[in-house]
């Protein structure tokens, strides 16, 4: 087993001193986003001799991810762990399916602009799938309301300015008329959609609430009507959600762990101050059907509850072994990575014991997982690839 030191982004939105308060780590002094588990090139995990966790995998691959994993998703790690702090609302996004994003980084490939331009979204060719489990309450748009839903939420708004989008979609199956229209509004257009979204009044409303928090954020941005266009969801810990390819969402408030695909492709519709391809994510939109689902967990085995979205990237447990020893998943194959919250854990196999300390990670390769038990008072976070078929 190797443990692992992580990389702690200091993104703008993060909580200050967000994943130090997670953690139990000395604060920073700034914001602190995300911590980034697993060997992704933007910013791989070390191991104790100062190794990256891609360049290790990369040596041993069939002992590190198996055979199995090697033949379906090439020699990398194909899923990625992150814990968020969230300190402020994250843009409107989307991501893409491995299609779309195989021909998305091709053409940029091909466009000659350097993998960190910030003028593109495709930084790689895999998808981005994301299961999100909330560690504190949580607030996330996540998935597109229903038509009539939608039109119902913009006249709430009791501004005569929104009466065409709630026209668009009263009588439509859901409100992607309503968010392709916000998110290419035309200048003129889209300042009065944002003077509109700037008069919203909580009155006890979360979806207008966070309206009004948009707009004094975003000034000018018509997509702060988002929240009454996309689903709006309160997530408790333990609480999940996943995010197909083409589901937009934005991720407002709160802490929880996430798990996705090894990818960093990011299409941005509003929000933000980064890079928005408007067109790109109208075309991306999932058809009509694919939506965002919760995900309560199930209880597959005493202390051990899956988060399976049924992809074939990732799937994520919650071990609690403070009641004593929890044999870990030995389903499906590949390595995991386990990591420990709350409290210290302890990873044993094969005769080998690794002690996770409170907010530290390890990987377990392929060939240590037979056997694998958990103990200690700290929850484990044990993430691997889908539990699904090839060719599913």
């Amino acid at each position: 087993m190797f443990a692992l030191t992580n990389t702690v982004q200091a993104y703008p939105w993060g909580a200050p001193d967000g994943v130090a308060d997670l953690v139990g780590r000395a604060p920073s002094g700034g914001p602190e986003a995300e911590l980034w588990i697993g060997s992704h090139p933007a910013a791989p995990s070390r191991l104790d001799d100062g190794r990256t966790l891609d360049a290790v995998e990369g040596k041993e691959a069939e002992a590190i991810l198996g055979a199995e994993v090697v033949e379906r998703f090439g020699v990398r790690l194909p899923f990625l762990l992150k814990l968020l702090a969230i300190g402020a609302p994250l843009s409107i996004q989307l991501h893409p399916s491995a299609e779309q994003a195989e021909a998305g980084f091709a053409r940029e490939e091909a466009s000659g602009r350097a993998r960190d331009d910030p003028g593109r979204s495709y930084r790689d060719a895999y998808t981005k799938p994301e299961v999100l489990v909330a560690v504190r309450p949580m607030w996330v748009l996540a998935g597109l309301r229903p038509g009539a839903d939608a039109a119902a939420a913009l006249r709430g708004l009791d501004d005569p300015a929104v009466a065409d989008l709630a026209r668009l979609v009263a009588d439509a199956p859901d409100a992607r008329d309503a968010l392709i229209a916000l998110v290419t509004a035309p200048e003129q257009q889209g300042a009065v959609w944002a003077q509109a979204a700037s008069s919203a009044a909580d009155e006890g409303d979360p979806a207008l609430g966070w309206v009004s928090r948009l707009a004094r954020q975003h000034p000018g941005d018509p997509t702060a009507l988002v929240p009454l266009v996309l689903r709006l969801h309160r997530l408790e810990p333990g609480d999940g959600v996943f995010l197909p390819a083409g589901v937009p969402h934005a991720y407002l408030d709160g802490a929880g762990v996430e798990l996705m695909g090894a990818s960093d492709n990011v299409v941005r519709g509003g929000l933000t101050s980064k890079h928005v391809d408007e067109e790109e994510l109208v075309a991306l939109l999932a058809p009509p059907g694919t939506d965002a689902a919760r995900l309560a967990g199930d209880d597959v085995a005493p202390g051990t509850r899956r988060y399976a979205p049924g992809v074939a990237e990732i799937t994520l447990h919650r071990i609690d072994p403070a009641g004593g020893p929890v044999r870990a998943p030995e389903r499906p194959p590949g390595p995991a990575l386990a990591f420990a919250l709350g409290a210290a854990a302890e990873v044993a196999s094969s005769g080998e014991r690794t002690i996770l300390d409170h907010g530290r990670a390890a990987l377990v390769p392929a060939d240590e997982r037979e056997g694998c038990v958990l103990t200690g008072p700290g929850t484990v976070w044990w993430a691997t690839i889908g539990d699904v078929s090839p060719g599913a």
